[in-house]
């Protein structure tokens, strides 16, 4: 009986050929993207100036600008997908959105889930209360109510500042300003620049007053998927760029004028 031997070079051919066809594929989220010709964006209806509903332009704000700037990049289209705040993680881990634009806070809780970009948007949280409240200070908040959007990631922050305020949670910004204009709560939470922008555009922004004695940091940018490195890098670059070609003061512009940029897009 003959036997016959598989020539050293062959079995090595047939070593490779099976290593590459076990090995896990290289492609990434910003491969997919490419692919598809489409970046799939997380959004939300109910944020303005950031990313909220209009009843002739769809969802449109500072945020959804930035993203088609991303987009652009790119060189694919935005697609958009409509999400509350407490979908915007699990759409990122469960690849339904590759990124969320919708001025997510870059808290240390969410960062162990999911990855932010740099920070495209800095406003200290504070408290917007009515001029003729009375109210001077933050201490004078106790016994009274104050509304807070669902999901905010300040509430227990606030409460252990004043343990006797009772927090009114709503559903959105619009609702939150319109239960304080309206006189069911005596104070608004949220970041500066956001409470400014509803007390310019109420009609009597006289009647507003920001407490001077409160401010909790915070800065917002786009949510990723954890471990995408290239198109982290990717988004990061595009807002570096913007800031210097002047472009991110201009989408500021359009969304917050006529309240004045006090950052600017740079690397953490």
């Amino acid at each position: 009986m003959k036997h016959f031997h598989t020539p050293p070079a062959l079995l090595l051919a047939g070593a490779i050929l099976g290593l590459v066809l076990t090995a896990p594929c290289a492609a990434d989220k910003l491969d997919d993207i490419n692919a598809r010709g489409r970046l799939i964006v997380g959004v939300t209806e109910t944020s303005p100036p950031f990313s909220f509903r209009d009843s002739s332009k769809g969802i449109v704000g500072y945020d959804i600008d930035l993203a088609a700037q991303v987009a652009r990049r790119m060189g694919v289209v935005v697609e958009q997908i409509s999400l509350i705040n407490a979908g915007r993680i699990p759409a990122l881990q469960q690849d339904k959105v590759d990124v969320v634009a919708a001025s997510m806070t870059r808290s240390t809780g969410r960062a162990r889930d999911i990855d932010f970009s740099l920070a495209y948007f800095v406003s200290p949280h504070k408290v917007l209360v009515r001029t003729d409240s009375g109210i001077n200070g933050v201490s004078q908040l106790a016994g009274r109510k104050l509304a807070l959007v669902r999901s905010a990631s300040v509430d227990r922050e606030l409460a252990a500042a004043v343990p006797q305020l009772a927090i009114v949670l709503v559903d959105d910004y619009n609702a939150a300003f319109a239960a304080l204009r309206d006189r069911a709560v005596e104070a608004f939470l949220a970041d500066e620049l956001l409470l400014l922008y509803f007390a310019q555009h109420s009609g009597a922004p006289q009647d507003f007053a920001v407490l001077s004695d409160y401010a909790l940091p915070r800065t917002a940018g786009f949510g990723l998927k954890k471990n995408e490195p290239r198109l982290l890098a990717l988004v990061n670059q595009t807002l570096l760029d913007l800031e210097r070609s002047g472009d991110a003061a201009k989408i500021f512009d359009a969304w917050f004028a006529p309240l004045k940029r006090p950052f600017r897009f740079q690397a953490d």
